[in-house]
This record gives C-alpha cells, structure tokens and sequence, in this order.
C-alpha cells in the first residue's frame, strides 16, 4: 500500500500485529478471513487466533452463545474455525463417488437454530435430541423446535393479502438450522437458508414455509438421495403481526416417507464427515425444484418398467392358458377315444354272437 507522504511503498507487516487484528481483520467475514489466511506467514498466523473466529460465530449465529453450543465447540480439533468450516456453507448431496464413512456412536444430537426477517433476528434456539434410546433409534425421525412458552413474532403485520404476506416471507426469511454431533466432533447446516416453497396451508388461517436440502442417501431404491425438510407453520390474522406456530425438523426419503432415528443418524453423520459444502447463492429453490424433477423421472421410469412387467406377466398368463388349454383338449379327445374303443371292444362278441 502506498504511503501518505510520498511515493514509497510500505507493506502490511510493517503494521503492528495489534493493529491488523483489532482493526482489520474483526471487519472480515468467513471468506475474507479465510482468503486473508492464506496470503502470508503473518497473516496466518493472525486469521488463525481462535478470539476471531469465535467473534465471527457468534455475529453469525445467535444460537452458538449457548453454553452447551460452546462447550461442544471447543472439544472439535480447530475450535471455532472447524465449526464455521463445517457450518458457513450449506450440506449438499456428493455429485462423485459416494463415500461410505465409518459409523460414530453418539447419545445425542444438538440443533441451533436461528430465524431472521430481513436484518433482524427473531429467533434463536438450542434443542438437544437423545439418540442413545432404542425408541429414537426405531421412531420416525423429528426435531420439534415448538414451545407453548414461545411466543416469536415478525416485524410483518399481514393486511389482508395472504399472496403479499407470502412474497415477504419468501423474500425475507432466512432460517439457518445447524446440526452438530459432539462425539463426532462435526457440524452441518441443514436448511436451505432461503425458502424453497411458501404456501397457504391447510387449515385456511396460516402459512407454510419449507426449506429443504438434499443429500447422499443409502443403498435403498427409495434413498439414494433424502431430504432434509425444514417447516414452518406461521399464523396470521388482520392487522396483527405475523406469529411463528410450529418449527420442526425431519428426514424423508423420495418417496416421502420418514426415516427412522436410526437410519437418519447414519445419513446425517456421513454428510457431516464426508459431504460437500457449498456457499448459499440464492439457487436453493432451483436446486429443490431439480430434485423434485428428478424424483418425477425416477417414479415415471419405475412407472414404465412396471407397466412393461405387467405386459409381460400377462403375455405369459395368456400362453400359459393357451398350452393348458390345447393340452386339456388333447388329453380329452384322447381320452374319448380310448373309452369308444372300449366300448367296441366290450361290445363286439355279442355282436358276433
């Protein structure tokens, strides 16, 4: 950078090591701090004080001030750093080889959860499931952040027009729900930060909100890939604000159906430790839609090879029927035959007689 007095050139390093840190380097964010990182000696050094990446956390996700959040942030092997590494980007579905990653026991699992409209935080919350039972393990898998003692509000007052108050909502909201596994020692986000479909919902007075990710799956024909589904239920009535009424968390595979603790665990600890990350970018709706255009194919070509299996079946039926039939007529007339000539043969002494 060039100096104030004349044309001479000073370099970052001649700055004290103070003033970069307290002065520059807490203006950052992820990727800045992280490209900084990787500039020079100094600056490594600097960008890998524990202080600032906890700084960043805390800016980032209210939930993580939780003492528990904490607690379980420092056990992981780069402290702060290593969560926002696992958790800044959101969790993805591997686009190579799978890879199969060894199973990690875990008694539980915790989830942060933050929730802004616009600029403005409205939610925060840490939930903590016991995966260590065998009915989580054998139970259809939910997360439900809904407390009756919870009373979330938006800085959205509905005016009578349920489009426009869906517009806002897809517009504005923002949800970031963050799965961490303490005995793994790894983090992942799982929402799509972004809605990736804002409805009326049934019931006629309220709004449903959905934002989903998609990861690598199983073995199984349904669970090549699953979905991790975010929704929220929000109420509205004339002239008041907007109030969150439900907020939970849950795996289905692709045809909709639940999973169990079980395999919800397996899916979720291999996305932590082996599947990618991408920075949010604003095309989670159409990476949803891609999915859901995929699961269309995938039931409509499972759709034709039944249908051509049914053919077949029937094709087979009709000349299984055919053959029996030509072979009973056979067997009758044969069998006609051989009693007339019986009867001849019985008759014919007396004939001759």
């Amino acid at each position: 950078m060039a100096s104030s007095s004349g044309g001479s050139a000073t370099t970052i390093a001649s700055l004290h090591p103070d003033i970069i840190e307290t002065h520059i380097l807490t203006k950052f964010d992820v990727p800045s701090l992280a490209s900084a990182a990787s500039t020079s000696q100094l600056l490594r050094t600097l960008c890998n004080k524990e202080n600032l990446w906890k700084d960043i956390c805390d800016s980032t996700w209210d939930s993580i001030k939780h003492p528990l959040v904490q607690q379980t942030i420092s056990s992981f092997p780069g402290g702060y750093r290593s969560f926002v590494n696992d958790s800044f980007r959101l969790l993805h579905s591997n686009t190579g080889q799978r890879s199969l990653c060894s199973h990690v026991h875990t008694s539980q699992l915790i989830s942060a959860v933050d929730i802004c409209y616009g600029n403005d935080l409205v939610h925060s919350k840490v939930v903590v499931t016991n995966t260590d039972d065998n009915s989580f393990l054998g139970s259809l898998f939910s997360v439900d952040m809904t407390d009756c003692n919870d009373t979330v509000e938006l800085p959205l007052k509905y005016q009578g027009n349920e489009n426009e108050c869906m517009r806002k909502l897809e517009e504005k909201l923002t949800l970031s729900w963050i799965v961490i596994d303490p005995a793994l020692k790894r983090a992942g986000n799982v929402s799509s930060l972004r809605p990736v479909s804002v409805r009326p919902y049934w019931d006629g007075s309220s709004i449903k909100v959905v934002y989903a990710t998609v990861l690598s799956g199983d073995a199984t024909d349904t669970s090549e890939f699953v979905e991790c589904r975010v929704i929220a239920i929000f109420d509205f009535q004339q002239g008041k604000d907007v109030q969150l009424r439900e907020l939970s968390f849950c795996v289905v595979d692709m045809v909709k159906s639940r999973l169990n603790g079980k395999r919800t665990l397996r899916i979720l600890q291999n996305a932590m430790e082996c599947g990618e990350r991408k920075k949010e970018n604003g095309q989670g709706r159409e990476l949803y839609l891609e999915h859901l255009e995929f699961k269309r194919k995938r039931r409509d070509d499972k759709q034709r090879r039944q249908k051509m299996l049914y053919r077949i079946m029937w094709f087979i039926h009709i000349i299984t029927c055919v053959f029996f039939s030509i072979h009973l007529v056979n067997f009758l007339c044969f069998t006609t035959r051989d009693a007339g000539s019986l009867i001849y043969m019985a008759a014919e002494p007396a004939i001759i007689s």
